[in-house]
């Protein structure tokens, strides 16, 4: 605790969506937004897409229009913690490119008091990162997935549920292009080849932790990939999801 208290003086904490330093004192330890953008973290709220997560408008809809267009067809279901807002965005680039990487500890712990009951409900073998290929990770010198999921299994532990991380399941063996600018086709073509995996028939289920939903195509993939190797089903848990409202 002590220590923590001398990391916080000499490396003060910052706001994890706009990075302004934080106020120090043992009444803000647990402080992690400044009062500014408290009102951009937009936590996703019921109705929600059953596929996806994503927020819909219609509370009479089971699905948003992402899925209804164009239906996920490997992963079984999957949620996530905030709407991607400009915000969010920022905050998620700054970890990725920035070396925040000790937001992503706040983050992990709000996804796993958030969805504790869900995950225990799901009852997951392993948590799985999106595994990213081994000369980005030279180049960031993390995976930001495998630090979230580190951060959410041991929240989890607080609540007597004891699910571990596991990276040796599927690996990535394609160094795909940045997939946010590339069109569902392109995106779909991008990530032909792109995962590795073996023999997983032993498994039942797994959670692949990512930071953003974007289209699905990334954790779709996975999915078919796992489920061809034996796992019985795949869900996901992410930062935020775009919507579509």
């Amino acid at each position: 605790m002590i220590l923590e208290k001398i990391k916080n003086f000499i490396f003060p904490r910052r706001c994890v969506l706009c990075d302004k330093i934080l106020p120090y004192g043992s009444k803000l330890e647990n402080m992690h937004l400044c009062e500014d953008c408290k009102e951009n973290f937009e936590f996703i709220k019921e109705p929600t897409c059953e596929k996806c997560g994503a927020m819909i408008s219609n509370p009479e809809e089971q699905y948003c229009i992402r899925c209804n267009t164009k239906m996920p067809k490997y992963y079984d279901s999957g949620f996530g913690l905030l709407r991607y807002n400009d915000a969010v965005k920022e905050s998620i680039h700054k970890i990725k490119y920035v070396g925040r990487k000790e937001y992503i500890d706040f983050y992990g712990k709000c996804i796993a008091r958030t969805f504790r009951n869900r995950i225990r409900e799901i009852n997951p073998d392993y948590l799985i990162p999106v595994p990213i290929h081994k000369k980005r990770l030279l180049e960031r010198n993390y995976n930001q997935s495998t630090i979230l999921a580190n951060a959410i299994s041991k929240e989890l532990l607080n609540y007597g549920i004891d699910i571990l991380v596991n990276e040796d399941l599927i690996s990535r063996v394609k160094n795909t292009k940045v997939l946010n600018k590339l069109d569902d086709s392109d995106r779909c073509l991008e990530l032909s080849d792109a995962f590795f995996t073996f023999d997983l028939s032993g498994i039942e289920k797994v959670l692949i932790v990512d930071d953003i939903y974007t289209t699905g195509t990334t954790i779709d993939t996975m999915a078919k990939i796992l489920k061809k190797a034996g796992v019985k089903e795949v869900y996901f848990v992410a930062i935020a999801v775009v919507d579509n409202l």
